[in-house]
């Protein structure tokens, strides 16, 4: 670009700018949207765990003492935890956060290790036993 006494090197780079300006603005949109896309998806299968281990800790709770079912926990990246009243769902790693409210609430305290089996028994409080 040489420049000339008209300025038109100066409107040449303000337009070239102008487009680069463009080109990364829309790049960026896109790479927000696939990453509230993954989040989202986090999300859902977060709540979709933590929906069937409150499924069964309800069941157990409902149907009395001495029932009790078998709970097999994937292998996902989320961590368990149970306390009275309340299963939460998290991931530290992928800001991902869920809590789930139980009917139950005479639990014992347990972290739920992925890819693991449990035995949840309510005999007048539930617990979680682990087995192999």
């Amino acid at each position: 670009m040489f420049s000339d006494n008209r300025g038109f090197a100066s409107a040449e780079f303000i337009f070239i700018t102008l487009i680069a300006l463009i080109i990364m603005a829309g790049m960026i949109t896109l790479i927000s949207s696939e990453m509230d896309k993954t989040q989202t998806g986090d999300l859902g299968q977060a709540r979709i765990l933590g929906e069937k281990i409150a499924t069964t800790i309800n069941t157990v709770y409902a149907n009395g003492n001495g029932y009790s079912i078998d709970l097999l926990m994937p292998a996902t990246p989320f961590n368990v935890s149970v306390t009275p009243g309340y299963v939460n769902v998290f991931n530290t790693s992928r800001n991902v956060n869920i809590t789930i409210k139980l009917i139950a609430q005479n639990i014992t305290t347990s972290t739920l290790n992925r890819n693991s089996k449990y035995h949840v028994i309510n005999n007048g409080t539930i617990i979680f036993t682990q087995y192999t």
